[in-house]
C-alpha cells in the first residue's frame, strides 16, 4: 500500500517517512517475536521476571515509535480513546490482583519521572487510562538501572505476570489501532 502511494504514508494516515515506517514494523515484529532472555547463574524465576521487564521495556519503545507515525504524542489521548474502557478496568484488576499491597506501585511512583508520576497520580485516584504508564514508568525505571525482578519485595511471579499482561495490552493497542487504519485505507482505495 505504501510503495503504491508512492512511498506515502498518507493512505494509512500516518505522519513520516517509508523509513519511519519500517523502522517501526521491523522493532514491531522482533518484539512479537520476543522469547525471553537467558541469564547464566540466576534462578528461573528471576530470569523470567527480567525476560518480562525487558519485554515491557521493548514494548513500550514499539509504542512510542507508533505514538510518532500516528502524531499522537504523550499522553497519547487519540490512541487511548479506541481502547474499550472494560479493556483498561481488567487491566488494572489485573495488576491490582499481583500487587494488593501496591508495593509495585509505590516503587515506580517514587522512582519516576514527573510525568509519569502524574498519570500515575491520575490512575491512583481512578482514572484507569492512567495504567498504561505502568509500562513507561518500567521502562524508564528498568533502562536505567533502578528496577529490577523483584522491585520493593514484590514476587518475580507477580512481576512477571503484571509486565505480561502490559506487554498484551500494548501489542494489542497497535494492532487494533492498524487493523482499523488498514481498513480505512482499503475501503477508500
Amino acid at each position: 500500500m505504501i510503495k503504491g502511494a508512492d512511498d506515502s504514508l498518507f493512505p494509512l494516515g500516518y505522519k513520516g517517512s517509508k523509513f519511519d515506517f519500517y523502522r517501526f514494523a521491523n522493532r514491531y515484529r522482533m518484539v512479537v517475536r520476543f522469547q525471553g532472555i537467558s541469564l547464566e547463574g540466576f534462578k528461573e524465576k528471576t530470569e523470567a521476571g527480567y525476560a518480562a521487564l525487558t519485554r515491557v521495556f521493548l514494548c513500550w519503545s514499539v509504542f512510542e515509535r507508533y505514538s510518532e507515525l500516528t502524531g499522537d504524542p504523550s499522553p497519547y489521548k487519540q490512541l487511548l480513546s479506541l481502547v474499550p474502557k472494560i479493556s483498561f478496568a481488567e487491566l488494572a484488576d489485573h495488576i491490582e490482583r499481583h500487587d494488593p499491597e501496591k508495593r509495585l506501585f509505590d516503587f515506580l511512583h517514587e522512582q519516576s519521572l514527573e510525568q509519569n508520576r502524574h498519570f500515575l497520580d491520575r490512575y491512583r485516584n481512578g482514572d484507569r487510562r492512567g495504567v498504561v504508564f505502568y509500562a513507561a514508568a518500567i521502562r524508564h525505571i528498568y533502562v536505567h538501572g533502578h528496577l529490577t525482578a523483584h522491585p520493593n519485595g514484590c514476587e518475580a511471579d507477580n512481576v512477571q505476570s503484571i509486565c505480561h499482561r502490559l506487554s498484551d495490552f500494548i501489542l494489542s493497542l497497535i494492532r487494533n489501532d492498524f487493523t482499523r487504519r488498514l481498513a480505512v485505507a482499503k475501503g477508500s482505495a
